[in-house]
């Protein structure tokens, strides 16, 4: 016994799903007085996977699942870091007092060196005016026609390189708006997939059911027919030798008496008083597509061989992932639920074996999960809620007083719903998740 539940204890707790590609990152960048910050580099620290905040300082992009940090910089800024944990990102960057420094140090120095060469360059044009004021003032002319000639081919070169300038920007502008509507457009089109799937997936479930029911019905309908033949190949068989009634009677006599001695003695070993039940379930969610599973014990008073009542709890491993909708989000719940529940199981017939019926309905507790709200923002949402979970089996007697059982079951679960929400509130609601359960029990 204690070999059985641990087998199946460890069955129950290896039921995980995970999924693994690349995911999303999104915040904004803010200078030190909160203004936003367009053109501010921000790149997947190890990679070389980068991108640039748009004019209001808002960036998206698409990284590993294995990066940790997303580092953002740009020339006269402090560089900065932040933890990518699935949050909305929010970046402050600290003008570079030291680079501003240097700069402005190094114009001055620039300032000073061409005061300097001013002042030299004049006191040499007068010491040469002295000397020859007629050729310096005809030098001066023609000094000063190709200054005003190199001022407009500068001026030219300027305006030139501010236009290329501008419409190198433009176009960069143009390619990312054109990448986040392809993007878009890619996560549309995989969304109408997946739902496609899973619609398929439902019909050939429901064919599948369908099938299987009627092959049921036709073995049905095939056993009818032979028990039929057979009580007329019995009958035919009588009829035919009635010269060997009285001792193929007798003997039929004798197994029925002694099929009734053991129906007797099974009915003679009255289940009443309290009872213990070990119950390990395994599951599959239908409305998320999820698996889990758990061990419960239930404790319960058998009223006789047919009917027993009790109360259960266990713990139960099972865990959604978020779903995102046109105007809800399906939220994720925690891995590990406690329920606490109310369980009536009774059986058609008084037999060994014996077909039955069960019903679980109580509460499911767990603590409580957060979700992220713009500029990292939490709202906490509960995870607890109502459960039923109605069971068909069938129970074998092992002994007088135990036995086995294997059942199937549909439980509906509440789940939470995240109905709206803005950059500081949120609404909340719920709805059922329904699941498909296998039950394996002992009864002692």
């Amino acid at each position: 016994m204690k070999r059985f539940l641990f087998i199946t204890l460890c069955c129950a707790l290896s039921l995980s799903v995970a999924a693994q590609g690349t995911r999303p990152v999104r915040g904004v960048v803010f200078d030190s007085d909160g203004t936003p910050m367009p053109n501010v580099t921000l790149t997947a620290v190890g990679t070389t996977d980068s991108k640039q905040s748009g004019a209001d300082g808002t960036f998206e992009m698409m990284v590993s699942p294995y990066t940790k940090l997303i580092e953002a910089s740009k020339e006269g800024f402090i560089s900065a870091r932040a933890e990518v944990d699935g949050s909305y990102l929010v970046f402050k960057l600290q003008v570079d007092k030291k680079y501003a420094e240097n700069k402005a140090k190094a114009e001055e120095e620039a300032r000073l060196a061409a005061e300097k060469a001013a002042e030299a360059e004049q006191a040499r044009i007068a010491a040469e005016k002295a000397a020859a004021e007629k050729a310096e003032r005809e030098r001066l002319a023609a000094e000063e026609r190709k200054r005003i000639e190199e001022e407009k081919r500068i001026a030219a070169e300027k305006a030139a390189a501010e236009k290329a300038e501008r419409e190198r920007l433009a176009a960069e502008e143009k390619k990312r708006i054109e990448e986040e509507k392809r993007i878009a457009a890619e996560k549309a089109a995989a969304e109408k997939a997946e739902r496609e799937r899973i619609a398929a997936e439902e019909k050939k479930r429901i064919e599948e059911e369908k099938r299987i029911a009627a092959e049921k019905a036709a073995a049905e309908k095939a056993e009818r027919q032979r028990i039929a033949a057979e009580k007329k190949s019995k009958q035919s068989a009588v009829k035919a030798s009635k010269e060997d009634d009285g001792s193929r009677l007798a003997k039929q006599e004798e197994a029925k008496a002694k099929k009734q001695e053991n129906i007797a003695k099974w009915k003679e070993a009255k289940l009443r008083g309290y009872g213990s039940v070990i119950d390990a379930a395994w599951a599959i969610d239908l409305s998320n597509l999820m698996m889990g599973g758990g061990v419960n014990y239930i404790g319960g008073y058998h009223f006789n061989n047919c009917i027993y009542l009790g109360l259960g709890t266990g713990v139960n491993l099972t865990q959604t992932w978020e779903r995102r909708f046109i105007d809800e989000v399906d939220l994720s719940s925690n891995l590990i639920n406690i329920p606490v529940y109310a369980y009536l199981r009774t059986n058609f017939i008084d037999r060994r074996c014996s077909p039955f019926v069960a019903i679980s309905a109580g509460y499911s507790f767990s603590t409580k999960r957060d979700f992220t709200m713009p500029f990292n923002q939490h709202v906490k949402y509960r995870t607890s809620g109502i459960l039923v979970n109605p069971q068909l089996g069938v129970n074998f007697r092992t002994t007088k007083k135990s036995s086995v059982y294997l059942a199937v079951g549909a439980t509906f679960k509440q789940h939470p719903l995240l109905v709206e929400h803005d950059a500081t509130t949120a609404t909340f609601s719920s709805n059922f998740h329904y699941w498909v359960d296998i039950h394996i029990g002992f009864t002692f």
